[in-house]
């Protein structure tokens, strides 16, 4: 074997030492910013930044993915009446008694509860409610109104809620479709199916949709409705679920009803408020 004479060797052994100094620095550096960039990132989820980042966009990722399956497509173009006709909201009724403007063919309570400020409407089973006044609606209205619901983990203990109009005003018997007692057209809130129903004796009118009711054991809906001539539109929390004619002509006597189910079950109840109609 050939010997390199000494400096040569001295300059190869400095040069292999500087070299392998050189890549332990290189790998240092790279691993501190490596570090840096792991505790930087877990800093930031620590302080709610990423975290905070990651959850939003899964849940604006499951809410549009729920939103696109309930109801009918299309914006909430609901316009709300400025000829304010009617307003309710309880505050001067007395806890206990029933509302002073509306009648039924049972009985029904003012009440209040913990979940829900303001008054309530608990509606008795099997019993439908209509307002006092003779009075007609007008060709072209809205109607809004909240609905709560308070049961003790089930949706469907709640049965189902009736909303609709009917030719006259007469409250002696129980609403519980579109066909008999002079009713004209009824959307049905069905709990226990998870579904939307609507039908219409004028016309024949019939259909169902899918609606995530189970969210609302305990929850409050807003119920919004334009009629205008024949059509009619009908909103829940802003989601459409009707939106056809409902009415075999115009002008046509209406006036608007709620019905409950035949029962509630587990001591489920339902409330109604704030309600108004106004003209278009």
């Amino acid at each position: 074997m050939k010997k390199l004479p000494l400096c040569a060797g001295l300059c190869l052994a400095a040069t292999c030492f500087f070299t392998s100094n050189s890549q332990a620095q290189l790998f240092k550096k790279l691993k501190d910013k490596v570090s840096d960039k792991i505790e930087n990132k877990v800093d930031k989820v620590l302080d709610g930044d990423l975290g905070t980042k990651s959850q939003k966009d899964n849940n604006a990722s499951a809410e549009n993915k729920v939103t696109a399956n309930i109801g009918l497509s299309g914006p909430y173009l609901f316009v709300q009446g400025k000829d304010t006709i009617y307003f309710d909201n309880f505050s001067a009724d007395q806890t206990g008694a029933m509302a002073s403007h509306w009648k039924s063919n049972g009985s029904g309570s003012i009440e209040t509860t913990t979940q829900f400020p303001g008054k309530w409407l608990f509606l008795n089973e099997f019993t439908s409610y209509k307002l006092k006044s003779d009075t007609p609606l007008p060709d072209n209205f809205t109607i809004e109104f909240d609905i709560v619901t308070l049961s003790r983990d089930k949706a469907r203990d709640l049965n189902s809620l009736s909303f609709g109009f009917a030719h006259d005003n007469g409250i002696s018997s129980y609403i519980g479709d579109a066909y008999n007692e002079g009713a004209i057209c009824q959307t049905e809130i069905h709990y226990w199916n998870k579904e939307i129903i609507n039908s219409s004796s004028d016309n024949k009118k019939y259909n169902t949709i899918k609606f995530p009711l189970k969210g609302y054991a305990i929850g409050k809906m807003h119920v919004a409705i334009t009629v205008k001539g024949l059509h009619m539109q009908v909103y829940l929390d802003k989601h459409k679920v009707l939106d056809t004619d409902m009415f075999a002509s115009t002008p046509e006597t209406k006036y608007f009803y709620i019905s409950t189910s035949t029962r509630l079950d587990n001591g489920a109840k339902i409330g109604v408020g704030n309600f108004k109609i106004a003209g278009l």
